[in-house]
């Protein structure tokens, strides 16, 4: 059976919520998506169990950039969309239940969607084990109160409103001793903080757009990320460097340059002994350190970080020289004087 989705595809860079686009393949694909959900079951079950991993792949981008067009522009049609692209799924694990399914949920509330309509229509045509998952999402929302508590959270820059999914780390619990006594390690699971002061989805997007536009790189999807403590020199609890937000992205090379990472972070003014460093200052040392490394190269912009570190290349080849990014931080700088 061919796929219904031959001939349909996202680029690389299409499931960025931040720097959003609207596509004419998410028209097509909501005619698509839509026609398979109300077609005879015997027809949905069939396209259904014969979704490749690419099919799959392409749901679960159509569906978050559904979620985030009816953030944009009020569209219960486009929830509705993206709960039809959950629902044709053929395994339970292809839903981010805890995330954004549940946002999507959210965000319908918020902009009155009937979720008793799309409950009954999303048990309709999903699997067993899915309608049964879904049911617990669905109870779930009488608890919930904001969309951080989906792991979603809401930005907004030039290119508009925009979602990034939080980041959940999982850590051991701090009641379990694992060897120590022999109890069996907990594992227990925490949000990343994000609680920039700053718009710092609107400066990575700066630095992002400036790099592009250079047309020396090409620019990956903004995702949530940690500072790592190494970038830094620095051996920290958890091997993190605390911040109030950081977000990254990959830079990759379009001719022979260099491909790198690019870290966005603000901190916070700390109080040591009574006495107090301003985040300023504290972006400065950072920075300084961070340019000290070889291939990296750092700037501080008030309370927040930029931080270029060089990738590892996996074609065997080892310059001679290590890489020098100092080019690309000046076209970072001169985007965010």
């Amino acid at each position: 059976m061919p796929s219904p989705f031959a001939g349909l595809a996202y680029d690389g860079r299409d499931d960025d919520l931040v720097r959003y686009h609207d596509l004419a393949v998410d028209d097509v694909l909501s005619r698509t998506v839509r026609s398979i959900f109300d077609s005879l079951d015997q027809h949905r079950d069939e396209v259904r169990v014969n979704l490749s991993e690419d099919d799959r792949d392409l749901l679960a981008v159509f569906a978050r950039r559904r979620t985030l067009h009816a953030h944009r522009a009020i569209s219960p049609r486009a929830l509705s969309d993206a709960l039809d692209a959950y629902a044709l799924m053929p395994l339970e694990y292809d839903v981010p239940w805890e995330s954004w399914f549940k946002a999507t949920l959210f965000i319908g509330r918020e902009i009155g969607l009937d979720l008793d309509d799309a409950q009954g229509r999303f048990l309709d045509g999903a699997t067993t084990a899915s309608a049964s998952r879904a049911r617990v999402a669905f109870d779930a929302m009488a608890r919930i109160d904001t969309l951080r508590q989906c792991h979603v959270i809401a930005v907004s820059t030039t290119y508009g409103p925009g979602l990034l999914e939080s980041t959940v780390v999982r850590d051991q619990g701090v009641a379990s001793w694992g060897g120590i006594t022999g109890q069996p390690v907990s594992l227990g699971q925490f949000q990343v903080e994000y609680a920039p002061t700053t718009n710092l989805a609107q400066l990575t997007v700066s630095v992002a757009d400036a790099l592009e536009a250079s047309g020396l790189v090409a620019c990956s999807s903004i995702r949530q990320d940690q500072l790592v403590a190494a970038s830094f020199d620095l051996v920290t609890p958890g091997s993190y460097v605390d911040s109030l937000g950081c977000l990254n992205f990959f830079a990759d090379s379009l001719n022979d340059g260099a491909s790198f990472s690019v870290h966005v972070a603000e901190v916070a003014s700390e109080v040591h002994d009574g006495v107090r460093f301003e985040a300023a200052d504290l972006t400065r040392e950072l920075a300084e350190a961070a340019d000290e490394i070889e291939e990296q190269s750092a700037l501080a912009t008030g309370p927040c970080v930029v931080v270029l570190s060089a990738l590892p290349t996996f074609d065997g080849e080892v310059g001679d020289e290590p890489v020098d990014l100092s080019d690309y931080l000046d076209l970072v700088a001169r985007a965010v004087e």
